[in-house]
């Protein structure tokens, strides 16, 4: 049953698009191709944090942008333009921090059309310098893909000489620019995106970071480790710790979701697994995150594994956690996303020595209504499916064939295992989450406090869906449609705040 995993699929690379720059000089349409704007950095900001940059320059028709997304996905375009503001061809190099860039990747974009990337936010420039050409109060604007012939449309409407709106893969932009049509600053408000311009901003203020590697400031260490499971298997990760302990420290464990993961449970710019552990590292904790058995550099075979395999594995890494001499074996934290927030409370309760867990977005409803939940909501809102055949379509997409681990997942109840946690737990949820039901945090803790425990948290953030991103839309493979990637700065900080309080001797992070 495809629909049925939690773990958000790794869509970007056949979703990325295509940026833009060049304006027309003057308000009523300039389609002669020059340009009034001087190369500038936008910079992308979630909630306040610098989520990205996008330094962008045109010469003779043609637009160069570098786009840093997380400080890991870096997307080098060129794209060749008409005097119409439409686009030739382009040509786009992808590359990953610390990694060898790819081979370019060159299309012709047809006619009649703009460039268009989610992912590099000088596109809305672009459709600006387009809609200029057509002078019109509301342009619809064919958009371009760089990956593929799928063509989209915005809609570009004028509010005055310097403030427009933008829509485009259901977000509306608001945008001002100045008389000549640069863009100055953008805002996605229901998504907390405000982007901005800058005459002058250096490479070295947003370094490059590798994913598996320490941050570039220097606020903690990172460490590849390996982890021999009694099954025969080996478990890869990474081992982060801050860069000045104070004695022994309480540590976390980091739970994947249900579809294969690696251990940052997912590829750049998107890897909610790694911003997790640069919280609770800079809080003073230090974070084990591994790869799935069969996955990355984990050996094993992935596929007939199942929730408890993994459950399995976890008491693993547990145990080899507590067996390092600078970890202290009795404040040891789960913390488990999607899948992996059923799975922090089946470990649990099987070890009454775990200090505490945290679950994000982890299920508390039986795994049949799970299922019908997660399909109806994708169901409900796909355009492309008619009204009367919804329920129809719902119905074959639950009689999909499942994979071993989906047959064995649909099986459990998680207020079986909620009901036997007695340590401290705190459940993070995504208001926006078309996942996971709501419901499901206060079923868990309702199941957690039925036996006893009195230190049960439940948070909801809204507009957060179940890729912990700000993504009012909700949908699973939405995060692909976003300009801004750091897991939710709101939940991260109450994550982390939370983990200090319970786990760092004295409080003092």
């Amino acid at each position: 049953m495809k629909n049925l995993t939690l773990a958000i699929l790794f869509l970007w690379m056949c979703a990325a698009r295509a940026l833009s720059q060049q304006p027309a000089k003057s308000a009523a349409g300039d389609s002669s191709g020059s340009t009034g704007c001087a190369p500038a950095a936008f910079l992308i900001l979630e909630s306040g944090k610098l989520a990205g940059v996008d330094w962008v320059e045109t010469h003779a028709g043609q637009v160069h942008s570098r786009s840093v997304l997380t400080q890991s996905r870096v997307i080098n375009a060129t794209i060749d333009l008409r005097s119409d503001q439409t686009a030739v061809r382009s040509s786009v190099i992808l590359s990953i921090a610390g990694g060898e860039s790819e081979k370019p990747k060159t299309r012709d974009l047809g006619e009649g059309a703009i460039y268009w990337s989610d992912m590099i936010v000088s596109s809305l420039e672009q459709a600006l310098a387009r809609a200029r050409v057509l002078d019109q109060a509301s342009s619809k604007i064919p958009a371009a893909s760089l990956y593929s012939d799928s063509r989209g449309e915005a809609l570009v409407e004028r509010l005055d000489n310097t403030n427009w709106v933008v829509s485009y893969h259901s977000k509306r932009y608001e945008v001002l620019t100045d008389a000549q049509g640069c863009m100055l600053a953008a805002t996605l408000p229901e998504h907390g995106v405000v982007i901005e311009r800058r005459a002058q901003f250096r490479a070295d203020e947003y370094p490059l970071w590798a994913p598996y590697a320490a941050p570039p400031d220097g606020a903690y260490r990172a460490e590849d480790v390996t982890i021999h499971a009694p099954q025969g298997h080996v478990l890869a990760g990474t081992l982060t710790t801050p860069a000045r302990p104070n004695g022994k420290l309480p540590a976390a464990v980091l739970i994947t979701g249900l579809g294969p993961s690696e251990r940052n449970g997912g590829q750049p710019p998107w890897m909610p697994l790694r911003d997790l552990a640069d919280a609770l590292t800079r809080a003073g904790i230090a974070v084990l995150r591994v790869d799935d058995r069969g996955v990355g550099k984990s050996t094993g075979d992935h596929a007939p594994s199942t929730t408890f395999d993994e459950a399995d594995d976890v008491q693993t890494e547990v145990a080899w956690l507590r067996s390092r001499p600078g970890i202290d074996p009795k404040r040891i934290v789960l913390v488990g996303y999607s899948e992996g927030g059923l799975i922090a409370p089946m470990v649990a309760a099987k070890d009454r020595s775990i200090a505490a867990i945290v679950t994000l977005a982890g299920p508390g409803t039986a795994g049949p209504d799970l299922a019908r939940y997660q399909i109806s909501q994708a169901v409900e809102r796909d355009p492309s499916i008619p009204q009367s055949e919804r329920e129809k379509e719902i119905a074959k997409q639950l009689a999909e064939d499942m994979t071993p681990r989906e047959r064995v997942f649909l099986t459990i109840d998680p207020l079986q295992f909620a009901r036997q946690v007695h340590c401290p737990a705190l459940i993070l949820q995504g208001a926006a989450d078309l996942n996971v039901p709501l419901r499901s945090a206060e079923r868990l803790a309702g199941a957690m406090r039925s036996n006893g425990n009195s230190d049960v948290t439940v948070r909801t953030f809204p507009g957060v869906s179940h890729s912990l991103l700000p993504d009012p839309n909700g949908l699973a493979s939405g995060w692909i449609l976003l300009p801004a990637f750091w897991t939710s700065p709101q939940l991260l900080d109450e994550m982390a705040r939370w983990a200090a309080g319970k786990l760092v001797t004295g409080g003092a992070y």
